[in-house]
């Protein structure tokens, strides 16, 4: 983008002469254009996932308890993870609607908040296939999550409704979740 900006400069005749006021002139002409600024987006089930140098990722080990992102932050209920595993995108999308419908059945206009993100591809190759010849091809993305995470967050519907509504999120996760309230001394930020 640097680059872009810079030859327009040192294309411009003005740049040439040495007053301020034709590099002022000559900078105020030098605009970007929407090409320049070219971001390429790639879908996969659902997820935006920006184009990457290095899509494969490594396995790596899921252990041990969450420090941060373990505490709610937005809303007023929260799904908590209690064990370590790989949430796939389709299982944090199925748990997402899930929460949406029961907010909007529920009528006023809650809010929910998805914590989590598939980051990481996972990779298999196709079946009786021999050894070697590179990684495989991307399966599926996954969000690895630590004990103690939260995945889900919502506010602005009743107490009964959101427990309902994360009793059935959290039957489409993988892992053992429960239901988490916020103190009721702390106000929620988010909800009008």
């Amino acid at each position: 983008m640097a680059m872009a900006l810079a030859a327009k400069i040192l294309r411009s005749p003005s740049f040439l002469s040495p007053s301020i006021t034709s590099l002022t002139t000559s900078l105020a002409a030098a605009t970007l254009t929407p090409t320049t600024l070219n971001h390429s987006v790639r879908h996969f089930n659902g997820v935006n996932i920006q184009k990457m140098k290095f899509p494969k990722y490594r396995k790596g080990r899921i252990y041990g308890v969450r420090d941060g992102g373990n505490e709610i932050a937005f809303g007023k209920y929260a799904l908590q993870v209690l064990e370590p595993a790989r949430i796939t995108s389709k299982q944090i999308e199925a748990g997402r609607r899930a929460l949406q419908m029961n907010v909007r059945r529920g009528g006023k206009g809650g809010k929910v908040w998805v914590r989590v993100f598939p980051y990481k591809s996972v990779t298999a190759k196709p079946a009786e296939v021999r050894m070697g010849r590179g990684k495989g091809a991307i399966s599926y993305w996954a969000a690895p999550v630590k004990a103690g995470q939260i995945i889900y967050e919502m506010g602005g519907v009743t107490e009964s409704l959101a427990k309902r509504a994360i009793e059935i999120a959290g039957s489409k996760m993988p892992v053992l979740t429960r239901a988490v309230v916020r103190d009721p001394n702390v106000k929620e930020i988010g909800v009008r």
